[in-house]
């Protein structure tokens, strides 16, 4: 008896441990709206209050199955998508360096890609209580510029 008891034990402490797991991987699936601009590329001819202004009230649906912006005047939409978790570069450029913009809080990034398996142009930055958003462009020598970082809340 005493053995189907540790057994019993031994196997809910496995599911359980194994479900808490998996769970954290999924934290930043959810419902988000725009809470504010975190980082504004130079390039950019928009001041931080002006966007503040313009993405107000746009929403965000980060699931498993659909990655979907509705903003005023435009809705990026991708059916199945896959979020590919990265560890954040160590060597990065001026327009790059995601750790000036937000800090040493952001422990991951994932790289969208849609159901094709191409990359778009987003990722997102994960810290253990803040999801942030960011739209990013190629450069023809292979690095990024980080165009904006918004933070986003639940």
């Amino acid at each position: 008896m005493r053995k189907i008891l540790m057994l019993t034990t031994v196997l809910f402490l496995l599911v359980f441990l194994s479900g808490c797991s998996r769970v954290n991987e999924q934290d930043f699936f959810g419902l988000y709206t725009f809470k504010e601009v975190s980082y504004l590329s130079p390039l950019s001819s928009a001041t931080k209050d002006s966007v503040n202004k313009q993405m107000k009230g746009s929403k965000y649906t980060i699931k498993e199955n659909l990655f979907k912006i509705e903003s005023t005047g435009y809705t990026v939409e991708y059916s199945s998508p896959k979020y590919v978790k990265e560890e954040i570069p160590e060597e990065s450029t001026l327009f790059s360096d995601v750790y000036s913009f937000l800090g040493k809080d952001v422990e991951y990034q994932y790289t969208i890609y849609n159901e094709y398996e191409n990359k778009t142009m987003w990722r997102l930055y994960v810290s253990s209580d803040s999801v942030w958003i960011a739209k990013y462009s190629d450069t023809p020598g292979g690095s990024e510029i980080i165009m904006y970082i918004y933070k986003l809340s639940r």
